[in-house]
């Protein structure tokens, strides 16, 4: 279990057993990466990506201050900046969305590494140490890879909009599986552990069906109502893309969807699904030349003042105000289709 703070009040999840190996009582005092530092990752919602990074990050270095933010003055004060800033070093920073970001596992791999795989990548064999300090290095290499292959990859491909499709993917029988193998199954407090992981799941899923609902009621309304140059706004940020597939020939003449950002200010701009069975595919992607680009030189390269990013992937970008939004939909509407 990982201890989780923003604001000063404490969260617990799981992403992958940090509790101290039981079979290695001595994991902790035998582990030499104990100094405290402080971690970066970026602030509204969070992902598999960014919170796989933090779980990595905890385990190896325990005692450590979690910052959630996107200011550069924070940021630079921070020992590890994950999935934001814009730079990756593989030392202090760890993220992927910059336009030059191109690191691959393999010459011949299509997954480009997410911050996931980076901070694996760099801290994996630590943290592979920590949990079984006597092994060789050699079967540290072979766990490092297994792990990579059969866990990092799909956050990773999930991340950047790959699809995977392959009998590997994790699921939740595999990770009470991993329970099991992990902390044991004689201590019944073990069993509540992985009840309450399954507890919190059912309740995500219980509300992403309540919300649905809501998301339902919202997004057709707008569509009669705020669609305009097959342009939908809507009034606020919500789940539309399973009511789009749900509904898909009411949308055949939607390229782009906008709204307001949530949690912070602003405005955002996302790409209609080519294929409702695939919400990767983009019927309507940011042009090449505008993929991984931020501010000033996002705005001049399209001749738009206001912008603030564009995804690598081109699925989606975003402005600082509704007005701008709107300006940026229809060019991006105009040079997606050139």
């Amino acid at each position: 279990m990982f201890n989780y703070h923003e604001n000063g009040k404490p969260f617990y999840f799981y992403i992958v057993l940090a509790k101290q190996n039981p079979y290695n009582k001595n994991v902790i005092e035998d582990f030499k990466l104990t100094q405290k530092v402080k971690i970066a990752v970026h602030n509204g919602n969070y992902h598999a990506d960014d919170c796989m990074s933090y779980a990595i990050l905890n385990y190896v270095f325990p005692d450590n201050e979690l910052i959630r933010t996107r200011d550069e003055k924070e940021l630079a004060a921070c020992d590890f900046i994950v999935d934001v800033g814009g730079i990756y070093d593989g030392e202090k920073h760890f993220d992927h969305h910059q336009r030059d970001f191109h690191e691959f596992r393999t010459e011949d791999d299509q997954i480009k590494y997410a911050s996931a795989g980076l901070i694996w990548k760099r801290f994996g064999p630590d943290y592979i140490k920590k949990a079984y300090p006597s092994i060789s290095d050699e079967q540290i290499d072979k766990i490092f890879h297994d792990v990579d292959y059969k866990l990092i990859r799909y956050i990773d491909a999930n991340d950047n909009g790959i699809p995977l499709g392959d009998d590997e993917q994790p699921t939740l029988s595999k990770a009470v599986y991993m329970f099991n193998q992990s902390i044991g199954y004689i201590d019944p407090e073990n069993f509540r552990l992985a009840s309450s992981f399954l507890a919190t799941v059912l309740h995500g899923y219980v509300t992403v069906s309540f919300r649905y609902i809501e998301a339902e009621q919202i997004v057709l309304q707008a569509l009669k109502e705020n669609c305009q140059n097959k342009i939908l706004t809507l009034p606020k940020k919500i789940s539309f893309l399973e009511v789009v597939t749900n509904h898909w020939e009411l949308f055949n003449d939607v390229e782009v969807v906008v709204y307001p950002n949530s949690t912070e200010s602003g405005w955002r701009i996302q790409s209609m699904p080519q294929d409702p069975a695939n919400r990767f595919s983009n019927r309507c992607p940011a042009p090449e030349q505008w993929r991984g680009l931020r501010d000033l030189q996002l705005e001049h390269t399209v001749g738009i003042d206001g912008l603030t990013f564009v995804h690598p992937s081109g699925f989606t970008g975003g402005a600082k105000n509704k007005e701008v939004i709107m300006q940026f939909a229809a060019k991006w509407i105009q040079e997606s289709h050139r």
